[in-house]
């Protein structure tokens, strides 16, 4: 995680909002879409070059952010269409609980859960 916050100005201020914050959001949104069984759990061990360390990852360039989600998709779904509404309702429910701009969303799949 880098020092370099998301942040918003407001009238009294500036507010800085942890990835930590953003990562939680991503991941409750992500969640809450049908066909997704879970985000990617931590394994020990040596790890595949694809596979990011965190279920969700959070990039910050230019006071916006970009997001990526590792997810564990139920057997049996679209992927394309399960993938879409991750990336609109994690983008939703960021900014409009952050104020920050989410520039974009990526989806990893990186499991099925059968």
């Amino acid at each position: 995680m880098s020092n370099d916050y998301p942040k918003k100005a407001v009238s009294h201020g500036v507010v800085r909002i942890s990835e930590n914050v953003i990562r939680s959001i991503a991941g409750i949104a992500a969640k809450e879409i049908d066909g997704v069984a879970g985000l990617e759990e931590k394994k020990s061990g040596l790890r595949n070059i694809l596979s990011p360390a965190e279920p969700v990852r959070v990039q910050v360039v230019n006071d916006m952010i970009e997001i990526t989600v590792s997810l564990v998709l139920e057997d049996g779904i679209r992927l394309i269409n399960v993938a879409e509404q991750v990336q609109q309702n994690v983008k939703e429910n960021v900014q409009s609980m952050t104020g920050v701009i989410v520039s974009k969303v990526h989806v990893v799949a990186a499991g099925i859960a059968f």
